[in-house]
């Protein structure tokens, strides 16, 4: 017997004061407790009043007979059992009582054997349903999700967890399988890789992605059993599912926030680490690998913080982690670094310690490499050691400067009275134009006059003898030429009309070429307007000793100071043509300039087929004061200042070379980043 039904109590409720004691004993002898009750109303009050195990109910009893107690335990939902005792063999009461809900029906007198398996049986079927009432409960309550399937995956049960969760009520999914959940963010070969798993009677564990009935994804982790039936054939599928979804965001939150966390100590500009009490090194960002060469793999492996430090450093270094981990202070934080191959370096450390819960845990610090640093202090003291050659040095840059500046100023004097030139001559030749113009509307009204004159008068001769006048008159054109002088008329007036334009431009070039910006200004400037610019002013330098040939591609603007840009076109097609004069060749030479553009700069090429440049003079090509010109026709400025334009003024860059086959090309490079203002435009 076991220890659940020793402790059964038993109420015996008969009429009968011999079958009441008899049977009463017979449950003692049994092991159980028992009680007596000699009536219906005396059973229902002993009921109402302790715990009861089981109840022997006889059915033939004043007031309130067996069947009415039934009625009633079953009314008030009494869940212990009942077994009816009857002094009948009355078929149709028997039905009735397990109609009513008994356990079973006995008749008197009661057989101790029979009614010791029918206690028994009926205590274990109650300790059965019971368990199953605590099942059913823990389920109904559990916040898990639990799902009963058949061997094919059909639904046969769902808990209130799981209606919760999926958003779908009970009715909707019995029935169904449970794909009607799945997301489809799964492969086949993930389910059937979960399917093979549990119909070979193994447990499978692991996450889904599942949908909700409104579309939403969601995460669950899932314990999917198999069940056998007695033959040992798998008869269900329990599977029970946690909703992880919002552990799965904060995981992914946490890392993210990992990722930002190291992104952001990856953008520092120095190398920061994390050791622990041993000096064993737990972490360090992108710069900790690169400034001492180690990789990922041999940190996770283990690389203590003294590896870190030439050897005659590591016992300081010894000292000033224990120091650091007490909170004792210490002054001395550079070190001499030393990386995996071997390299020195000079470095200066700060640290802080790690607390968790109060107790230092590791060192947290950064390094800061020094090796800038030391050879600035080394520069300083080579400078204090030269002052006088430094001053010299500075006194010949300020000279050098001073005389650029003075070569700026005349040009911008040269531009200002360029500019004035071109205004005052601008409203003379305007009015001479608009005079020529006048004029040639004269003269072809004269000429029509005459050519009206000339067929009247052939007309007349034809009808009479010319007179003596008319013949003075004849020979008189012929003398003057006026045939000629009539057919050469149109293309005087050409030419002038193509002077004028010439003048016209010469002025709308000295204009563009003399406006001035601020020196420190950039605006959107068209390159190629400034060089078919500067190729008017300069074309007197030019057109005696050689031709100029464009290849202008469409550019976009650059953001410059078009004076400043204009002056190194200027001084770059001047020196092209210097040097093609210098050959003093009969016949002109060629100046090729090609300007053309990629995604970040604007190109500008001025190449001339003169003598070149030797390596030798390659090399000071850009010094100011170097000239190969003779004494008094050059200043060696002109280079030295479209150098700095180009490259200190405009972050651009400035490059020459004479090619195998002779000659000099300049190229310039130009920045396409935007302006800070870009309001206006080049005039």
């Amino acid at each position: 017997m076991s220890s659940s039904e020793e402790k059964a109590t038993v109420l015996v409720v008969d009429d009968s004061d011999i079958i009441r004691l008899s049977t009463s004993r017979i449950v003692e002898k049994l092991g159980y407790h028992s009680i007596v009750a000699p009536d219906g109303e005396s059973c229902l009050e002993i009921l109402d009043s302790r715990h009861v195990d089981i109840l022997l109910l006889d059915i033939h009893m004043p007031k309130k007979n067996g069947l009415e107690v039934l009625a009633y335990l079953r009314e008030h939902q009494f869940t212990l059992p009942v077994i009816m005792i009857s002094g009948s063999s009355d078929i149709e009461q028997a039905l009735e009582s397990l109609k009513k809900g008994a356990y079973e029906f006995l008749l008197k007198p009661v057989e101790p054997d029979r009614l010791a398996i029918t206690i028994k049986n009926a205590l274990s079927e109650q300790g059965l349903r019971e368990q199953v009432k605590l099942l059913s409960a823990a389920m109904t309550q559990s916040l898990f999700s639990v799902i009963i399937t058949d061997p094919d995956g059909i639904i046969e049960y769902v808990n209130p967890a799981f209606i919760a969760v999926s958003g779908y009520s009970e009715t909707e999914v019995k029935g169904k399988k449970t794909n009607i959940i799945s997301s489809g963010q799964h492969s086949r070969k993930f389910y059937s890789k979960l399917w093979k798993t549990i119909a070979s009677g193994r447990i499978w564990e692991g996450e889904f992605v599942n949908r909700r009935k409104n579309g939403e994804l969601f995460w669950e982790y899932a314990t999917i059993s198999p069940v056998a039936d007695q033959a040992g054939k798998i008869s269900h599928y329990v599977s029970i599912r946690q909703d992880i979804t919002e552990r799965k965001r904060e995981k992914e939150a946490l890392a993210e926030s990992e990722r930002r966390f190291q992104e952001l100590a990856d953008l520092l500009p120095q190398p920061v680490f994390e050791c622990d009490t041993t000096g064993l090194i737990t972490y360090t960002n992108r710069l900790g690998f690169e400034l001492f060469g180690y990789t990922k793999e041999e940190l996770e492996n283990g690389v203590s913080t003294l590896l870190l430090y030439a050897p005659e450093d590591r016992e300081r270094i010894r000292r000033n982690i224990e120091c650091r981990l007490k909170g004792v202070p210490f002054e001395n934080h550079e070190y001499t670094g030393l990386k995996k191959d071997g390299t020195r370096f000079p470095i200066l450390v700060y640290s802080a310690n790690i607390f968790r819960e109060g107790k230092p845990v590791g060192i947290r610090g950064i390094v800061l490499d020094i090796t800038a640093r030391r050879q600035i202090e080394e520069k300083l003291q080579q400078l204090n050691q030269t002052l006088e050659q430094r001053v010299e040095e500075r006194t010949s840059e300020l000279e050098k400067t001073h005389r650029q500046m003075i070569l700026q100023e005349k040009l911008a004097s040269i531009g200002q009275l360029a500019a004035g030139l071109a205004h005052e001559l601008n409203n003379p030749i305007n009015f001479v134009r608009m005079n020529f113009a006048s004029l040639k509307d004269d003269i072809d009204d004269l000429q029509d006059i005459l050519a009206s004159y000339r067929e009247f008068i052939g007309k007349m001769s034809e009808r009479m003898e010319p007179s003596d006048e008319l013949l003075a008159l004849r020979q008189k054109e012929d003398d003057l030429a006026v045939d000629s002088l009539l057919a050469d008329i149109p293309e005087i007036f050409s030419e002038s009309k193509n002077g004028f334009d010439r003048i016209t431009t010469i002025i709308e070039s000295m204009r563009n070429f003399s406006f001035r910006h601020a020196e420190n200004r950039k605006v959107s400037f068209d390159v190629n307007k400034g060089i078919r610019d500067t190729m008017v002013i300069a074309r007197n330098e030019y057109r005696y000793v050689a031709e100029i040939e464009t290849s202008l591609e469409a550019l976009p603007p650059v953001p410059c100071n078009p004076e400043q840009l204009n002056q190194v076109f200027l001084n770059l097609i001047i020196n092209s043509a210097h040097a093609i004069a210098s050959q003093k060749r009969s016949t002109k030479g060629k100046i090729v300039i090609h300007t053309w553009y990629d995604e970040r700069e604007v190109f500008c090429s001025i190449a001339d087929d003169g003598p070149g440049i030797s390596p030798e003079v390659m090399r000071h090509v850009f010094e100011p004061f170097f000239t190969t010109k003779d004494p008094g026709k050059g200043t060696g400025l002109g280079l030295s200042i479209s150098y700095d334009i180009i490259v200190q003024k405009h972050q651009g860059s400035l490059d020459v070379h004479s090619p195998p086959e002779g000659g000099t090309v300049f190229t310039i490079g130009l920045p396409l980043n935007k302006p800070r203002k870009t309001d206006e435009r080049a005039q």
